[in-house]
């Protein structure tokens, strides 16, 4: 079950299992996406499957994936009614390792790390940290333990050791605090999660937690992910640069929420139609 200081509605969960993208598939251009879906927006590296003697899709292909970006704001479109919990929006953004579970090549768990923003009634935006180990719920950072803010720049690393192990540190470089920890599979014993057979896929995604349809649209600051890298367990690097990246637009209804476009090998910006130009006031 979701734990967070919100009602989070495990919006992240189904992020990357229910959006794999095609093995080697390359992107259609600077700016192109070649894919879309209701609630991402962002680009994945795909990295074939890394086999040792003896070893043959005993681990996931990728062991580390790592990026940085800025925690956005979000504002409410004129005239929004924000005593409606459905004009009040939530977006998350991250970095994930997907991989096969080792029973079944269709069922893809995963982990991932980030951040995420709420509006409140009055318009104003929070922000946490949250990792998760899926197919479990997301589990929240306490703001005591490690605080974020919109506008706070992170750095998150992200490692899968074993098939049910990891570790995620997190860096706030506005603040200089950090946050490490080993992570277990909430059930390691339960084959669902398991993260084994198959190629392994980064991800980089900004996320829009949708209950329902919603009539008006969230708007929120650019948020570029920069120094963005996936290594495999011979120790390759990948980032843009490999030719094996996907992108993802998020379109509601004919409507685009969030675009991504490249801005070089290694970063990208995720954007708001709506807030692409809008520099939000200087924080407190």
């Amino acid at each position: 079950m979701c734990q967070s200081v919100f009602v989070l509605a495990c919006f992240w969960l189904l992020a990357a299992f229910a959006l794999t993208s095609p093995k080697g598939s390359t992107s259609s251009g600077v700016g192109e996406s070649k894919y879309s879906t209701s609630f991402l927006g962002g680009a994945l590296i795909n990295v074939d499957q890394t086999q040792f003697p003896g070893e043959a899709h005993e681990l996931p292909a990728i062991s580390t994936v790592s990026a940085e970006w800025n925690v956005p704001w979000m504002r409410a479109p004129p005239g929004a009614d924000l005593s409606n919990p459905d004009n009040r929006h939530m977006m998350a953004q991250w970095v994930g390792i997907l991989g096969n579970a080792c029973d079944d090549k269709a069922w893809t768990p995963f982990f991932q790390a980030g951040t995420a923003i709420h509006m409140d009634q009055d318009g104003t935006t929070t922000a946490f940290a949250w990792f998760e180990w899926f197919p479990a719920g997301s589990h929240s950072i306490p703001s005591d333990v490690f605080t974020v803010k919109p506008g706070d720049q992170m750095r998150v690393i992200i490692n899968v050791y074993t098939r049910t192990t990891g570790h995620v540190h997190m860096t706030n470089l506005h603040t200089g605090q950090e946050y490490e920890k080993d992570v277990t599979a909430d059930s390691p014993q339960d084959p669902e999660f398991l993260i084994c057979l198959g190629y392994g896929t980064a991800q980089f995604f900004q996320e829009w937690a949708i209950a329902n349809d919603r009539a008006e649209l969230p708007v929120f600051n650019n948020v570029t992910f920069t120094n963005i890298e996936a290594v495999d367990r011979r120790g390759a690097h990948f980032d843009f640069g490999k030719g094996t990246q996907d992108y993802w637009n998020m379109i509601d209804a004919g409507r685009p929420v969030a675009l991504s476009e490249e801005i070089d090998s290694s970063s990208f910006v995720v954007y708001s139609p709506e807030g692409s130009t809008w520099i939000p006031s200087k924080r407190d």
